[in-house]
Parts: C-alpha cells; structure tokens; sequence
C-alpha cells in the first residue's frame, strides 16, 4: 500500500498537463505476458478503485480520483523478461514511440517508480506508472482526470505527520 500511496502522490505532484490518447504499450507487455507463468493481470472502473481506497479508509485518495475512468495493471516477473529476450529499458523505448513523457522517477528502498503522461491534444488524461524492484516489473495504466490540488494536499499532510 505504501507504494501505491507514492505512486499516486507522484503522479499528483509531476502531473498538470492534460491530455491522453489510446495506449499501445499496454496491450504491448499485454500480448507479450499476458498469459505466462506468475504473471498477474487486473483491469477495474474508476469506480471499483474508489470503493477499494473507501474500504482501505484512504478517502482523501478516493476523493482525488474520482475522475479516473479505469486502471489496468500487468505484474510480470523479471525471469519472463529475460527469458523473451526483453528488457524494462526496451519496454521505456515502447512508451517513448507511444508519445509517453517521462514525468518523475522515484527510488524506494529496492524499488524504481517511474510515472508518464501520454502527450495528446486529447482532453482526458492517460498515466502510465513502472514500478521496477529486484524480481518484478508492475506496469499501471490510469486513465482519466486525477485531482492535482486534493492529491498535493494530502502529500502535505501526509509529511506532516512523519
């Protein structure tokens, strides 16, 4: 859970253009992993990730995505990558050609968060979040509007209390 927390704090503080588009980059480790061993695979609404965060009791996070329309998320062990011949460094390149912007890269403990917007003159917005540790790449797709200014608060708040 404190990963998430991160991820979504990080998206709200690097976060501010609006725009989205259709993703290839998930369907591409979609098509690649999709049904091989020890991978994970979850698509949910909008409304189930805010039901999720209500029942968590995490409602300053709920109240901040109540825009989002849907989250994807594919874990796929890194023994699959290296078996295909893949790497998470190739997979950036796959984003980069999907006219994915690199926003912010964080270190936690052993883990790597990487958080992109998907650069569009549509008017949603399409997030794309890497979250690489020593023996699995989690890849999140979020589509919709997130509340920048609910999300940084909560941020404050959060430091305020460490």
């Amino acid at each position: 859970m404190k990963t998430l927390t991160i991820v979504v704090i990080a998206v709200a503080v690097f976060t501010g253009v609006p725009s989205v588009g259709q993703s290839n980059s998930f369907e591409t480790l979609y098509d690649h992993f999709g049904g091989t061993d020890d991978t994970n695979c979850l698509s949910v609404s909008g409304f189930l990730c805010r039901a999720g965060l209500w029942f968590a009791g995490e409602y300053e996070f709920k109240e901040a995505i109540e825009k989002v329309k849907s989250l994807r998320l594919i874990s796929i062990p890194t023994s699959n990558l290296a078996e295909q011949g893949l790497s998470v460094r190739g997979f950036r390149k796959v984003l980069s050609n999907d006219n994915f912007e690199s926003l912010a890269t964080l270190r936690e403990d052993a883990s790597r968060i990487e958080v992109y917007l998907q650069k569009n003159n549509n008017v949603k917005n399409l997030y794309f979040v890497l979250v690489e540790d020593k023996n699995t790449l989690t890849a999140i797709e979020i589509k919709g509007e997130i509340d920048i200014n609910k999300l940084r608060k909560v941020a404050f708040e959060t430091n305020k209390m460490l």
